[in-house]
């Protein structure tokens, strides 16, 4: 299959590495003059963890990367964006691809409407990586697990079932999902909790080490699913929220004991959360589309509103550096 993903950041790289591994064809569309900073390559250190092995893979990543689409037909266009540069890339790119198929490897709060004014919806499906990493002295040092895809909702996507087999041949494990749209939002809103809790605490040692912060954390994430439990989401179809909504003060606190070991001792996880501070940008939407929801729907965020000055001060302070 020849794919195309757009760019060559973390989660881009991450499954366009493995991707080009399992026989296929990946170009990178890169911004002009990048392509010239990629001509030897990428170096890579990948902590890969499967179902049933884990391995470090370190390698150099001999990525084929344009600054221009040609006439080539692209089957499959991987689109691993900030959600909030989902819908100016797609007006720039969709025109120029003739009739390729899109995986939107990103988050999303807002739906699809916008999305469907510029790609029919048998065209595209979502995807949430499970995958991250930063870049450190020119290396990529990241993790990759697997890969979570399906339609905006509905059941029985062909797409969805081509982009998991597409993954499979590369050894990647893929979860498909009927409804992602509601998978996405429950994943946003955890994230968007989590986030704030943690530009409160200032690091993750302190927000996992301390019980009144870790209390507070769960606190702020159960406001944020009661939002999108009002959206229309069944929260009981999804384990990752049964941490934050058990009413077992012991089961809470369990939960928190396994995630400061998970920080400390787990490789991949350790490697795919090394960007929680990366994007300000990215922590103040999440915040914003978390609290904005909220008030729209009358639900009441004591404790994400506890957050904003923190979250206010990391955003501004991130914009006075030079940071994103």
């Amino acid at each position: 299959m020849r794919i195309l993903v757009i760019g060559a950041g973390i989660i881009g790289t991450i499954y366009g590495w493995a991707l080009a591994r399992g026989d296929h064809e990946v170009v990178h569309l890169v911004r002009p003059g990048r392509g010239a900073d990629l001509r030897e390559g990428l170096a890579l250190d990948i902590y890969k963890r499967g179902q049933l092995s884990k391995r470090s893979i370190r390698t150099q990543y001999l990525l084929h990367a344009v600054e221009t689409l040609s006439e080539t037909t692209i089957d499959l266009v991987i689109v691993p964006v900030k959600h909030y540069g989902l819908l100016p890339t797609l007006r720039d790119v969709v025109p120029k691809i003739g009739a390729a198929e899109f995986l939107l490897l990103t988050q999303n709060w807002h739906g699809s409407a916008e999305i469907d004014v510029i790609l029919p919806r048998t065209r595209y499906i979502y995807g949430d990586a499970k995958a991250g990493g930063s870049f450190s002295d020119g290396k990529l040092v990241a993790a990759l697990s697997a890969i979570d895809l399906g339609p905006a909702e509905g059941d029985g996507s062909p797409l969805a079932a081509k982009a998991a087999s597409l993954f499979s041949s590369a050894g990647i494990a893929a979860r498909l999902h009927a409804n992602m749209l509601h998978y996405l939002w429950v994943q946003y809103a955890i994230t968007a909790g989590m986030w704030a809790a943690l530009i409160g605490a200032g690091s993750f040692e302190a927000l996992l080490s301390h019980r009144d912060a870790t209390d507070k954390a769960q606190a702020a994430v159960r406001e944020c699913l009661a939002v999108a439990k009002q959206r229309g989401v069944a929260l009981a179809q999804y384990p990752e929220t049964r941490p934050f909504l058990t009413n077992s003060a012991l089961a809470r606190r369990i939960y928190f004991w396994l995630a400061r070991r998970m920080f400390r001792k787990d490789e991949y996880t350790r490697r795919s959360s090394a960007h929680a501070f990366g994007d300000a940008v990215e922590v103040k939407t999440f915040y914003d589309d978390l609290v904005g929801t909220g008030r729209e729907l009358g639900i009441a965020m004591p404790v994400m509103a506890s957050y904003a000055a923190a979250v206010g001060r990391f955003a501004d302070q991130a914009h006075m550096t030079g940071g994103s």
